[in-house]
């Protein structure tokens, strides 16, 4: 076990003892082992369905030049470092696992690294390295600071006090998906079944985060909407998914769209704002491209990546940083306007790393990812302000390496996947 410094304690061992069995085995005998696992969700299992490393390829994009082995131990070595600075059990009951944001904040967690401590979790499973304590620890957390509409109150103190009730959009969507996966890694028949709860939490994002009538996306469940909203917060990739269950998903996906489309034809910049209106127009929060926009590349690279989806923002994008950077990675800043002018002064991963993903949409861009790839592994983490940072950095690396496939499309022969509302959206 870890304490809140992410140091063992006097009562434990450490878990991740990992890296040593990675090395030991060449790379073809998991890629064997992983294979020969059939997914089977009617049953609880012991055993993860889609083992890391994942063998499930992307529908769409490309991959980087690098070896396999070396994506794979870098993802698992930033999982690793990530895991022991950020993931502590003080502040709940026995079992439970948080997230936290470190010193900076006194500890503190809020739901976004929950959402994300989830998706890495139920990823990151390979039997060799078992994380669905920290999946299930994590979910126990949620529903433990849960409010009144059945979403985890947004911030929580480092000792379980909530802090701000309200819910946080993007990570409720993140459980969501991330108990999706799960259903499929470990089958929903044990104490915990992650499909009932997923059905049951995508419910209460439709009832009290998406603007009834409009189908906006609220940033919490408390205010916003046509108004005030927030276009990193849209996860199109998801809500396709969703549709099984409710197709009014398929109008979220067409506002989603919308956003995506009307910065497209009003900037040739490819970046959108931290906060705007419904109709992309400014609001009383920042307008610029900072530390809640520099999600959106990811968002809709990983909508590409799963449906084909986005293609000419990813390439708008691209186009325009390589440029306004010159080609080079170490200096592209930690935020801009969304008309190009640089007002960051840093260079940090949370940028870094989406836009990773965003050039993973066309061969042309090959070279621009490597160089972006090999920068990302190379940057420091663990400072005392990082946990955003190296989040997403983590993150990046598992979806740049391969290994963030929607497990929903690629299971037992499912055909949800096609998606029935395609119109042509973002493909050029």
């Amino acid at each position: 076990m870890y304490n809140i410094t992410g140091r063992k304690n006097a009562q434990g061992v450490g878990p991740y003892k990992m890296s040593l069995i990675f090395r030991t085995f060449p790379a073809f005998v998991w890629l064997i082992a992983a294979a020969l696992i059939l997914p089977s969700p009617a049953f609880a299992r012991t055993s993860p369905s889609n083992p890391f490393p994942q063998v499930i390829p992307y529908r769409y994009g490309i991959s980087l030049d690098i070896p396999r082995d070396t994506l794979l131990l870098n993802a698992f070595s930033a999982y690793e470092n990530w895991l022991n600075n950020y993931v502590a059990e003080e502040g709940g009951p026995d079992r439970e696992y948080r997230v936290h944001r470190g010193p900076l904040y006194d500890y503190e967690t809020i739901s976004e690294g929950i959402g994300w401590g989830m998706l890495i979790a139920v990823l990151m499973e390979n039997g060799k390295n078992p994380t669905k304590k920290y999946f299930d620890g994590f979910w126990m957390y949620y529903r433990r600071n849960m409010n009144g509409s059945g979403l985890m109150s947004w911030k929580v103190s480092r000792t379980g006090q909530a802090l701000e009730k309200d819910s946080s959009t993007d990570a409720d969507q993140n459980v969501a998906m991330a108990l999706m996966f799960a259903d499929r890694q470990w089958g929903s028949a044990g104490k915990i079944n992650y499909l009932a709860e997923a059905r049951r939490l995508i419910g209460n994002i439709m009832r009290h985060e998406i603007e009834a009538r409009s189908y906006v996306i609220k940033p919490t469940s408390g205010w916003g909407g046509s108004a005030t909203t927030n276009p990193s917060a849209y996860s199109p990739a998801y809500y396709k998914t969703w549709l099984k269950y409710d197709d009014k998903w398929s109008r979220v996906v067409e506002n989603s769209e919308q956003m995506y489309s009307l910065f497209y034809h009003r900037y040739n910049t490819g970046l959108y704002p931290d906060w705007c209106t419904a109709t992309g127009d400014k609001t009383q929060l920042s307008y610029d491209y900072t530390y809640n926009a520099c999600l959106t590349p990811l968002k809709i690279g990983l909508d590409f990546l799963w449906n084909g989806e986005g293609d000419r923002y990813l390439k708008r994008l691209s186009n325009w940083i390589i440029d306004k950077c010159d080609n080079n990675p170490e200096a592209i800043a930690d935020g801009y306007t969304i008309d190009g002018v640089a007002i960051g002064q840093y260079s940090n991963a949370a940028f870094i790393g989406p836009l990773c993903v965003a050039a993973m949409v066309s061969e042309e861009y090959k070279p621009w990812l490597n160089k972006l790839y090999n920068y990302l592994v190379q940057m420091k983490t663990g400072e005392k302000g990082g946990y955003y940072s190296d989040t997403i950095r983590l993150i990046s690396l598992i979806i740049v390496s391969g290994h963030m496939p929607d497990l929903w499309k690629t299971s037992e022969g499912e055909n949800h996947w096609l998606w029935v509302f395609k119109r042509g959206h973002g493909s050029n």
